[in-house]
């Protein structure tokens, strides 16, 4: 846990300048506004790459490192993924290619005409699943200085991609750049980790896994379902925001967000990498309260002071990665800190349901969140305006951890059980 930790820090120190420059060219070119739709596109984007692989990418990880010395085994799990892959890439074409005109309609409006995104996304989408089988390859290795590498190399074109585009063609450039950032990140991930990945991926006969399809399916249901709905909800809360407020806040809420993604990266590497293979590994419950208790001793104390400086300084913040109409969401850290606090606390338990394959109580949870965060936004706005979106969303993980906490209550209580 000490290595992810370690290298993943210096990661998303990385990361953070890089975002620093992108974000601050962003705001100054295109504004709130801008971030606002930019944002919609990311929603977009971030589903067709968990659905690239039908969703599997947590199973991918999972059995990669229960298999990675049995070469067979993962020839199997890369043959039935491949198949998978090429129904979802045959799926998100139709859908973005030819659905081009209702999708603009539905995220930018008629006033805007941006198809050209989505029908660039459509061709894109085979490297989304080629990326995440890579991903997935070295978490479940726990390649971390390979990863690292990559990642960083990656980070760094993306930025010099997205500011080079928006500089030169404003809004338009910035939904380019995004939109082929994935062929970007095969390129990367092919050039540093051709000897591993060929050293593992062996695709010279593909066939499909009975054995694997079932083992893999219902992380695809877990994934999917999820990813969905909770982009979905991301599109609908800016729509609210902007019906009931004005497209700026709606990039004011945006751009809190990215900041809230930005500082949280210090411990989003934890999940896939350490916390998800040591939760599969472990049989009962003395061993699992034992191991939350370590996680929650090493990374919760440093987490804590990292939140409350980026309380304190968060008028600096503000001013270093955006412009000063952004100061308008200087009153919504304390909300959004809180809300990360708790939410990180939640999902280190929660992701229980992830190793045990447990996909009922995954899938019920999450869908919990995203509905109750979206009830409580349409409430809240109205008497606190967008203000009341971010208290929304700390109001939302207590209740999520009260749920989770109940579901796996034995867990928690009572002597060593199997798991």
């Amino acid at each position: 846990m000490f290595k992810v930790t370690s290298a993943n820090a210096f990661l998303v120190v990385a990361r953070m300048g890089f975002t620093l420059v992108a974000q601050k060219v962003l705001a100054i070119i295109i504004g709130a506004e801008g971030i606002a739709i930019v944002g919609n596109l990311k929603n977009v984007i971030a589903f067709f790459e968990r659905f690239s692989v039908l969703g599997t990418s947590n199973g991918l990880v999972k059995y990669i490192a229960e298999y990675k010395e049995d070469k067979e085994k993962l020839n199997q799990l890369f043959s039935t993924t491949f198949l998978f892959s090429l129904v979802s890439a045959l799926l998100s074409f139709v859908i973005l290619f030819f659905g081009a005109d209702n999708l603009n309609q539905l995220l930018f409006g008629n006033a805007r005409d941006f198809k050209i995104a989505f029908k660039i996304l459509a061709f894109v989408i085979p490297f989304f699943s080629l990326n995440a089988i890579i991903h997935a390859l070295l978490n479940g290795l726990s390649a971390y200085k390979t990863f690292t590498k990559s990642t960083l190399l990656i980070v760094a074109i993306n930025a010099i991609l997205i500011v080079g585009l928006t500089y030169k063609y404003g809004l338009y450039g910035s939904l380019l750049a995004v939109v082929t950032i994935p062929f970007v990140q095969f390129i990367c991930y092919l050039i540093l980790t051709y000897k591993t990945s060929f050293k593992y991926i062996n695709l010279r006969t593909v066939t499909l896994s009975s054995s694997f399809k079932s083992k893999l399916l219902p992380y695809s249901l877990m994934s999917i379902l999820v990813v969905l709905f909770i982009n979905i909800n991301d599109i609908a809360i800016r729509r609210l925001i902007e019906s009931k407020i004005g497209i700026s806040d709606s990039g004011y809420w945006t751009a809190m967000n990215s900041i809230s993604k930005t500082y949280m990266q210090f411990t989003a590497a934890i999940f896939p990498l350490y916390i998800l293979p040591k939760f599969s590994r472990i049989s009962n419950t003395l061993d699992f309260r034992r191991e939350v208790k370590q996680i929650y001793k090493m990374l919760l104390p440093p987490l804590i002071i990292g939140l409350f400086l980026v309380f304190l300084l968060k008028d600096y913040i503000i001013r270093l990665l955006y412009t000063p109409e952004f100061l308008e969401m200087s009153k919504y850290f304390k909300w959004q800190l809180l809300g990360d606090l708790v939410k990180f606390i939640a999902i280190v338990i929660a992701y229980q349901f992830l190793a045990k394959k447990q996909t009922k109580n995954f899938i019920l949870t999450e869908l919990f969140s995203v509905v109750i965060f979206y009830i409580l936004s349409v409430y809240f706005i109205d008497y606190y305006g967008t203000e009341g979106v971010i208290m929304a969303h700390f109001v939302r993980y207590i209740l999520y951890f009260v749920v989770v906490l109940f579901i796996l209550r034995n867990t928690f209580i009572g002597g060593n059980k199997a798991l």
